[in-house]
């Protein structure tokens, strides 16, 4: 069995679509090049033709005795690049293949410049007719002109890299030493010197392409991440309203009232309750925080979420301290050798009595705000999921008084790390003293989202942590669930 390749490093992907991008560039610049250049070809053989209508003699003869140097090339040229602008239109060409395109034309340009009409102006066809006698080889400017010339206008159209146009530019001083060569009257240490010369033609062009591909490089890595940034921001959007759909409705109906309020540190967190309602009419909640933030901590919520409902789906009964065992089993075996762990707290209240069963495992205590006074922590005995297996693990149930208009509230770190401007944190005690105050000022509608608030008002800057706050009530009365 094949191993899962995994996603490419961002660094690997930015060049791959830097890369596309680039090859579409210089495509649509080739086209461009192309038809400029057949354009400027047709320009001048017109030029060229009325010339030779307008000069003196006949005018066969001055077709034979221009056609060489004034058209040949142009129809050379309009041939060449008509053919390369319906090959690149027509086929989907990758990167290589478009340079190769350009480089080819830039070599027929070169070869004009350097050999034909050179070749023209050096053996006119009516000197090889015997009209006129054939032209020696003379001095003629340097060539570095003309390289500069036809490698600046290629490099000013078709976006090279600095290695491509270096090579262009090889290409063309290969065939402007060939053409010194041939067609100039010079001594060995001249054209040596020229050789050596020929090359700096090419600086422009050279020091154009390596300011527009670095420019272009930047340019799309700052579109690139912008682009990614806003598809991640969407599908992060589209995924938390996914991952929130886990989350249990709140109960406002009943014996007992359920509700809590969520403010994740990301779009996504590791801050969750459960809920189960088995058929004995017994109500079960489950609290946890994973270690960590976003996609990781959710990813794992996600999965805690179908753990718990198969160990519920299976057995409906469990006690809290079976439940956290069965889910530091499943922690053990899946998540911890990857580092993520939890704390958690299981409840569960059955509606014929007034006993509250509990399990804490590493979790902050939650607290019971009795309605005769006072405020009770339950206070953890055992472990974070996925630290000890079993058998070393073990986590009890317990057991409390839990009467009509008692009030137990669960919350995670996020609420008691809260530090304000002088970074001193909220703390247990702190959260404590808060919530024995919105319990006195309760009017039957919860105290999570006021709590909430007044954590939000304490906390200096943004949240540091996933803040989940949850309230299970007990109403007063015997009203029927």
């Amino acid at each position: 069995m094949k191993p899962v390749t995994g996603a490419p490093a961002f660094d690997e992907e930015i060049s791959v679509a830097s890369e596309q991008r680039r090859r579409e560039w210089m495509r649509r610049r080739l086209l461009i090049y192309c038809l400029v250049s057949m354009g400027l070809a047709g320009i001048e053989l017109v030029l060229h033709l009325v010339g030779i209508a307008l000069a003196e003699g006949p005018l066969a003869g001055n077709l034979m005795a221009r056609s060489g140097y004034d058209l040949l090339p142009g129809l050379i040229t309009i041939l060449v690049f008509s053919g390369g602008y319906y090959r690149a239109r027509s086929r989907s060409l990758d990167r290589a293949a478009i340079f190769r395109y350009s480089f080819w034309m830039i070599l027929v340009i070169g070869a004009i410049v350097f050999l034909i009409r050179p070749v023209f102006a050096t053996f006119p066809l009516r000197a090889l007719l015997g009209d006129t006698p054939l032209t020696p080889p003379h001095r003629q400017p340097s060539f570095v002109g003309r390289v500069l010339m036809v490698h600046l206008a290629g490099a000013l159209f078709i976006p090279w890299t600095v290695r491509e146009a270096l090579r262009v530019l090889l290409a063309l001083c290969g065939l402007a030493i060939v053409s010194d060569v041939l067609f100039v009257d010079a001594s060995f240490a001249e054209r040596l010197g020229a050789a050596f010369v020929l090359p700096t033609a090419g600086v422009p062009g050279l020091l154009y392409c390596w300011l527009r591909y670095s420019r272009f490089r930047s340019r799309f890595t700052i579109e690139h991440l912008i682009g990614r940034y806003g598809q991640l921001q969407r599908e992060l959007q589209q995924a938390r309203r996914i991952h929130e759909m886990l989350f249990p409705n709140e109960i406002r109906e009943g014996p007992f009232q359920l509700r809590y309020r969520y403010e994740p540190m990301q779009q996504l967190g590791g801050d969750y309750v459960y809920v189960h309602r088995d058929e004995g009419r017994c109500l079960n909640i489950v609290v946890l925080d994973v270690t960590g933030h976003g996609i990781t901590a959710a990813l794992t919520v996600n999965r805690i979420h179908g753990e718990l409902d198969r160990l519920f789906g299976e057995r409906a009964d469990r006690r809290p301290g079976d439940v956290l065992t069965a889910l530091n089993r499943y922690f053990c075996v899946t998540m911890s050798r990857h580092g993520v762990y939890a704390t958690a707290v299981a409840l569960r209240i059955d509606q014929q009595g007034d006993e509250l069963q509990w399990a804490n495992a590493g979790h902050p205590p939650p607290f019971v705000v009795q309605r005769q006074g006072g405020c009770l922590a339950l206070e953890s005995h055992a472990v974070m999921l996925g630290v000890l297996d079993e058998p070393a693990y073990e986590c009890s149930t317990q057991t409390l008084p839990f009467a009509d208009g008692d009030r137990v509230v669960l919350y995670t770190d996020g609420v008691v790390e809260a530090h304000d401007g002088r970074y001193e944190m909220l703390g247990i005690e702190g959260f404590e003293r808060m919530l024995c105050e919105k319990a006195v000022s309760d009017v039957g509608d919860g105290i999570s989202e006021e709590l909430l608030r007044e954590v939000q008002r304490f906390r200096h800057g943004p949240a540091e942590d996933d803040i989940l706050i949850v309230e299970l009530t007990r109403e007063k009365g015997p009203e029927g669930m």
